[in-house]
């Protein structure tokens, strides 16, 4: 079957909703129209030909929201981000030593996100390893719409983008060059809002840690339910939520910056009812805040102009829309309206330009921040253009869609379209001058023109009456008979010529009117930007409002590194939890202890604790209050997690090298200032493999990181690290109660009824309780029963293997000893016992010289073999002779 010429027809008023669909669907979309009347074809050079038709215009996902209102909300699309991300890549061959954590990057990535129905541009170049983490926290973070992707590109990153500086400019280039047949590089040359992907003001969070701690979006079936987003997420407008969202993957990393949302965040909680804060004042950047007020002018205005917006369109992508020159003309005044309404009702809170410090108590709002945002919003300057672009038009006009009314004239405006106006008028005057002509030829007195379906300026006679033969006869019934006179047809023809041509004039002079639009762009962004942020600082103040929440403190920057909660809540299940979640206190200390080794059973609540501590850490840093009854931070400039467990088939990785792999992600970018979780590292191999490789992992970051750090394991051997690094490191588990289900004899212990009590406590646990969760988990009983016995066994097994290795290796010591001792030393020449000991000093200096911590062990090994040789020397070349210090 030929599939080239497959079509299906649609309703013309039903193209938006099919457009969109077939968009959604992966597909480039094109519109093509006729571009000319019959009237204006009529009349020109083009009659006998076919009408003119040209593609007017062209849709993408990434474009569609720019270009004309395709409508959709019927449709349940909302109002999500649709960036067009552009990535390009450049090879850095590095040389990746063994073991040298501190390359590994083989790629450098430059990359330009446009989000094109507001105007946003995001770039940045940055360099990456294998598995192309920072690719995939860009790619998590910004979700973008369509990729565009400059060759050539490595396999490995192919792979990255289909499964979930001089670059960015190369990327930026490419872009401008995709845009050009949409009609959109403009916004690029004047309205764009340029800002770096990622810089020294705001945390990192790598793909993972968005994945792990489901900050956007549960692990369970990938929707928003039961993330931080969901949680923290109390805006009114679409354009406040996605600005939410870039603050929640962007958690800020300075300290002022914090400080300034904060105190915005105190001040509306203040003006909505009483709310809690922070035992210790005496470290806040402002002065201290009342804990009683009553409701105030500042939240009864602000949250009526939120909820005004909230029924309004979405501004951020209309004001786009406006500056594309896509908008209509009702979505311009609904737009204009609204900003022009939210204006002058902030207006109302008399905010002043200059920030007085003596008369603070005597300002309506006091918050810095508060007081930038609303004077933004309400600038008197915006409001007057506002206000001077809606003059110009006709509401009614534009509600019916009629552009032939829609200019209103002032001024001289718009010349072309008063002249067009004007031949309406005068072909509208001489079709009805030539009625009184036809009331003498007929010699009827009252005769008057008259529409019927839709045809105009008929003459209807009675049945028997004559006319001229020339007369066109339109319609008739039983007794009447209605003409067109050639004089009629002639004016009809002139006057649907004369409405055409203005509505061409009409045309252009509103295409014009949106031009000249251009200049007031970046003022009334500006002003919705304003009203983004202020949706969001209501957010988070009706979150702390409501949640019993804390104002968090911030040690200042150059006081040691520290993370302090009291009776820490994790912010997503205590919504499910109510009052049934136990909280817990995190001390962790740059000076003291840093990291915590946490055990516990299965299910008992590890994993939760360490999620919980970064959650809060991110709040914090996002400028919201946090679930706690306390809790001071020193400000991180990043988090990283290693959790869970899964394989990527399609990039070849196996489940134990993805973990390694985010392992090694974590010790080549993680600083002092960083807050690190692990969660049963090293599970994904052998026992014996896993515990070396977890206690090596953390031995590195205890030793020459030095960043807070929470490691969950079921390897109680991991403990004794604490010895190496007394003060640094404590062990701590999840707590239980325990009690016997089966007492039988050869039971395992490990098959009892546990009760979880979700409290951090002092201690190593030595029991995981696996088989409880084989109980939850409805795994047959026989099975479980089998698995008790095995167990028994196995550690009857292991406990008689310890205590006979350990006396065989006391036999094997005792022999070793009597063999030295009964050895003839005296037989081996003093030029043996030199190269022996040149041999000694030559592995010793080797060891010293090695970054390879497995090479300098091998080197030890080889030279204790030697000193133990020497030892036997009955030449004492070691005590003749002075070990060089190098």
């Amino acid at each position: 079957m030929d599939h080239s010429f497959m079509t299906a027809s649609i309703p013309t008023f039903r193209l938006n909703v099919h457009v969109r669909r077939l968009v959604n669907a992966g597909y480039k979309v094109g519109v093509v129209k006729q571009t000319e009347t019959a009237a204006i074809k009529a009349h020109g050079s083009n009659r006998l030909g076919p009408f003119c038709r040209g593609l007017s215009a062209l849709y993408t996902k990434a474009t569609l929201e720019a270009a004309e209102d395709m409508g959709g909300k019927d449709e349940g699309f909302g109002g999500e981000s649709n960036y067009l991300a552009c990535v390009v890549e450049e090879n850095l061959l590095v040389k990746n030593r063994e073991c040298d954590v501190q390359s590994g990057f083989d790629v450098k990535i430059g990359v330009v996100a446009i989000e094109i129905s507001t105007g946003e541009v995001v770039f940045g170049e940055f360099s990456d390893n294998s598995m192309r983490s920072g690719l995939e926290a860009m790619i998590l973070s910004l979700s973008p719409a369509e990729l565009l992707l400059g060759d050539p590109l490595s396999d490995q990153t192919k792979k990255v983008m289909m499964n979930m500086p001089d670059l960015a400019v190369k990327a930026l280039a490419l872009s401008i060059r995709h845009l050009k047949q949409f009609g959109f590089e403009r916004i690029l040359s004047l309205g764009a809002a340029f800002r770096p992907y990622s810089c020294n003001m705001e945390m990192s969070l790598s793909g993972n840690v968005i994945q792990h701690l489901e900050i956007l979006r549960n692990n369970s079936d990938g929707s928003e339910a039961g993330s931080l987003m969901k949680i923290m997420n109390n805006t009114l407008t679409i354009y406040g939520s996605r600005l939410l969202r870039h603050w929640v993957t962007h958690p800020l990393c300075d300290r002022s910056m914090i400080s300034a949302r904060l105190d915005a965040v105190a001040e509306l909680a203040e003006s909505m009812g009483s709310y809690r804060v922070t035992e210790d004042t005496t470290v806040l950047d402002n002065e201290n805040w009342n804990v009683e007020v009553k409701r105030t002018e500042l939240n009864h205005l602000l949250s009526s102009v939120l909820t005004y917006l909230g029924r309004s369109p979405d501004l951020q992508r209309g004001i786009t829309r406006i500056f594309y020159r896509t908008a209509t003309a009702s979505e311009f005044i609904a737009v204009m309206q609204a900003i022009l309404h939210s204006g002058k009702q902030l207006q109302r809170l008399h905010v002043e330009e200059e920030f007085n410090k003596d008369v603070l108590h005597s300002k309506s709002v006091r918050s810095v921040l508060l007081r930038k945002l609303i004077l933004t919003a309400s600038s008197s300057s915006m409001i007057s253009n506002a206000a001077k672009l809606l003059s110009v038009l006709n509401k009614e006009a534009a509600d019916k869609g009629d552009l032939s009314n829609l200019i209103v004239i002032s001024n001289g405006q718009f010349p072309e379209v008063t002249a067009a106006r004007k031949a309406v008028q005068e072909a509208k005057e001489r079709l009805e001058s030539l009625i009184v002509m036809y009331r003498k030829q007929l010699r009827m007195r009252n005769l008057e023109f008259m529409s019927v379906s839709g045809s105009t300026h008929l003459i209807e006679l009675p049945v028997d009456v004559k006319v001229p033969l020339n007369w066109v006869k339109v319609n008739s019934t039983k007794k009447t008979i209605r003409y067109h006179p050639p004089e009629v047809v002639t004016g009809l023809d002139q006057l649907t010529l004369a409405n055409e041509e203005l509505i061409v004039a009409c045309r252009t002079a509103w295409d014009g009117f949106l031009q000249g639009f251009g200049k007031y762009y970046s003022e009334f962004q500006a002003s919705v930007q304003a009203l983004a942020a202020l949706d969001c600082l209501h957010s988070l103040a009706l979150l702390s409002r409501n949640k019993n929440y804390v104002r968090p403190i911030f040690v200042y920057d150059d006081d040691p590194v520290q993370i302090e909660i009291r009776s820490g809540r994790h912010p997503v299940l205590e919504t499910s939890l109510l009052d049934n979640f136990v909280p817990n206190d995190t001390n962790l200390h740059g000076d003291g202890e840093f990291c915590q080794i946490i055990t516990g059973p299965n299910m008992g609540g590890k994993s939760c604790y360490i999620r919980q501590v970064a959650l809060i850490a991110i709040m914090a840093q996002v400028g919201s209050f946090v679930p706690a009854s306390s809790a001071k931070l020193h400000v991180l400039d990043g988090i990283y997690t290693r959790m869970g467990a899964s394989d990527s088939i399609q990039k070849g990785r196996s489940t134990f090298l993805e973990e390694l792999s985010e392992a090694s992600l974590i010790l080549r970018n993680c600083t002092p200032c960083s807050l690190v979780i692990i969660d049963e590292l090293g599970r994904g191999t052998s026992t014996h493999d896993g515990v070396a490789i977890a206690y090596a992992t953390l031995h590195h970051l205890l030793e020459k990181k030095r960043c807070m750090t929470l490691f969950v394991t079921h390897y109680p051997k991991i403990a004794d690290i604490q010895n190496q690094f007394p003060g640094s490191v404590a062990a701590y588990h999840v707590s239980y109660l325990t009690s016997s289900k089966d007492a039988r004899p050869g039971s395992s212990s490990d098959y009892e009824d546990v009760t979880y009590l979700y409290k951090l406590t002092h201690g190593i646990s030595e029991r995981s309780f696996g088989f409880k969760v084989a109980q939850l988990a409805q795994i047959p009983p026989s099975c479980i029963n089998r698995a008790t016995e095995m167990a028994s066994k196995l550690e009857v097994v292991m406990s008689n293997r310890t205590e006979n290795g350990l006396m065989q290796t006391m036999a094997e010591q005792d022999a070793e000893r009597q063999k030295k001792k009964s050895k003839p030393c005296f037989l081996q020449s003093p030029e043996y016992w030199e190269t022996v000991y040149k041999e000694f000093l030559s592995n010793l200096r080797s060891a010293l010289e090695q970054e390879d911590a497995a090479k300098i062990f091998q080197f030890l090994i080889r030279a204790r073999t030697l000193a133990e040789q020497l030892t036997l020397d009955p030449h004492n070349l070691i005590s003749d002779t002075q070990v060089p210090r190098d």
